[in-house]
C-alpha cells in the first residue's frame, strides 16, 4: 500500500489492533503526533504548563517542578489520524504494519 502513496499526499490511518510491546506502542504515538490535531493539543498542553509551573527554592537556588506531559497519542485500538505521507516514515510504517491501516485520504 504503501508504494502507491505519493509524498506530501495526505494519508487517513487507523489502529486495527493495539500493539503489546512497548516499542510499538512508542512508534504508533510518533507517528500519530505528526497529526495536525494532535500537535495543537500537545502544544497547547505544553504552554499551559509553563504557564503554570511552580518554582521552589531548592539549596538556595531556583528549582522548577515539572509536570509530566500530556498524552493525546494513545495507540489504541480505532484510534484514527491524518497526516502527510514522506518517504522518512516509510520505515516506521513497515514495522507497525500488522496495527495500522493505511489509506489515501
Amino acid at each position: 500500500m504503501l508504494d502507491a502513496i505519493k509524498p506530501g499526499q495526505m494519508i487517513k490511518c487507523t489502529v486495527t489492533k493495539a500493539p503489546k510491546r512497548e516499542d510499538l506502542k512508542q512508534t504508533i504515538s510518533r507517528l500519530m503526533r505528526n497529526d495536525d490535531d494532535v500537535k495543537r493539543r500537545l502544544k497547547g498542553a505544553q504552554e499551559h504548563r509553563m504557564k503554570t509551573l511552580i518554582v521552589r527554592s531548592r539549596g538556595k537556588r531556583p528549582w522548577a517542578v515539572r509536570q509530566k506531559s500530556a498524552r493525546y497519542a494513545l495507540p489504541v485500538e480505532g484510534a484514527t489520524w491524518t497526516m502527510k505521507y514522506y518517504p522518512q516514515v516509510a520505515g516506521d510504517f513497515r514495522a507497525v504494519e500488522p496495527f495500522v491501516k493505511v489509506e489515501s485520504a
